[in-house]
C-alpha cells in the first residue's frame, strides 16, 4: 500500500518493477489514477491497482481494506507511508487530529490491524516471509510518545498545538508500535524505516523557503531505496521491531550527552500498554 506521489509512488514502481501485484492506497483519484498509468508503462506490469481512501478517516480504511480483502487471499507486505506535517491543526470528518490518525492510529494501527489475516496467511503459505513496513521519520527522535491528549491535541492541548511536535509523536508512535507488534505477531515481521531528509513535495509544503536549511536532500529514489530493500529481502535478514535506515538498524534514541541513548525518549512497556489501549479503543 503506497501513496501516489514521493517516495510512496518510488516504492510502488520498485515493487511492480520485479512483478509484484501492487495496490496503492491513495486519497486523490486523478493523482492515483495518473500515477498508475506512468508506473504500468514504465514497469510494463498491468497489475498496479488503486485503493481510494483517506488514512485520517477510520470509515475509509476499513472500505479499502474490505475491497482488497475481496479481491486477494493474503498480502506479503504492507508498507504504512501516507502522511504529512501540517503547522496548523487539521481535523477529520470525526474531529480528530489529522496528523495522529493519518500517520499512527488509522494509517499505521487500524491499517495493518485489519490486514493481520492477510499477512498471516501470506506467512503461512510463503515460510514466513510476510511483513509490515513503517516509514517513520528522525523527527522520532524529538521526543517519546506523550500522554495521550498531548499526543493527539485534545482537551486543553488544542490551543497549544504544534505541527511538528505532533508529527514526532505519530512518528515515535509508528516506532514503538513495531516493537509491541514484533512481540503479539511473531509470525509476521515488523520494522520501522527513516528515509532520510528527502526533497519531496511532502518537505516543500512543510517547510517551505526554509527547506533549503535541510540541504543537501536525497532524491526520492535515495530515500526510497532502503525501504525497498526491506519490501523484497528475505525476512531472515531483517531484525524484527527495528528502527532502519539505508539497510541497517539504527539506534531509537539520542538523548543524552554527545547524541548517547540517554533516558528523554524512552517509553515504559506500561506508557505502551496504555498507548496500545487507547488505539485499539
Amino acid at each position: 500500500m503506497f501513496s501516489s506521489i514521493g517516495i510512496g509512488k518510488e516504492i510502488a514502481t520498485y515493487a511492480a518493477g520485479k512483478k509484484a501485484t501492487v495496490y496503492m492506497l491513495c486519497r486523490n483519484k486523478e493523482r492515483a489514477e495518473a500515477a498508475q498509468k506512468d508506473i504500468q508503462e514504465l514497469t510494463n506490469n498491468q497489475n498496479v491497482n488503486v485503493l481510494l481512501a483517506d488514512v485520517s478517516e477510520p470509515s475509509q480504511i476499513q472500505r479499502a481494506v474490505s475491497e482488497f480483502q475481496s479481491k486477494e487471499q493474503k498480502l506479503d507486505c504492507l508498507v504504512c507511508n501516507a502522511g504529512a506535517l501540517f503547522q496548523d491543526r487539521r481535523v477529520n470528518s470525526e474531529g480528530k487530529e489529522v496528523t495522529f490518525m493519518a500517520h499512527l492510529c488509522s494509517g499505521s494501527y487500524q491499517l495493518t490491524k485489519l490486514l493481520l489475516p492477510s499477512l498471516k496467511k501470506a506467512s503461512e503459505t510463503n515460510n514466513g516471509e510476510a511483513r509490515v513496513v513503517y516509514v517513520t521519520s528522525g523527527g522520532m527522535y524529538n521526543s517519546k510518545f506523550p500522554d495521550w491528549d498531548i499526543a493527539t491535541s485534545t482537551g486543553d492541548q488544542e490551543s497549544k498545538y504544534n505541527g511538528e511536535m505532533a508529527y514526532s509523536y505519530a512518528k515515535r508512535g509508528q516506532v514503538l508500535l513495531a516493537e509491541r507488534l514484533t512481540k503479539e505477531h511473531p509470525e509476521v515481521k515488523f520494522v520501522s524505516a527513516h528515509p532520510g531528509w528527502v526533497k519531496t513535495v511532502g518537505v516543500d509544503a512543510a517547510f517551505g523557503s526554509t527547506a533549503k536549511y535541510l540541504e543537501p536532500l536525497r532524491t526520492g529514489w535515495e530515500g526510497s531505496e532502503g525501504i525497498c530493500w526491506l519490501t523484497a529481502t528475505p525476512t531472515k535478514n531483517l531484525e524484527s521491531g527495528a528502527f532502519y535506515l539505508d539497510r541497517v538498524p539504527q539506534r531509537k534514541h539520542i538523548a543524552g550527552a554527545f547524541f548517547t541513548d540517554g533516558s528523554f525518549t524512552k517509553n515504559t512497556e506500561q506508557d505502551v500498554d496504555v498507548m496500545m489501549q487507547k488505539l485499539d479503543k
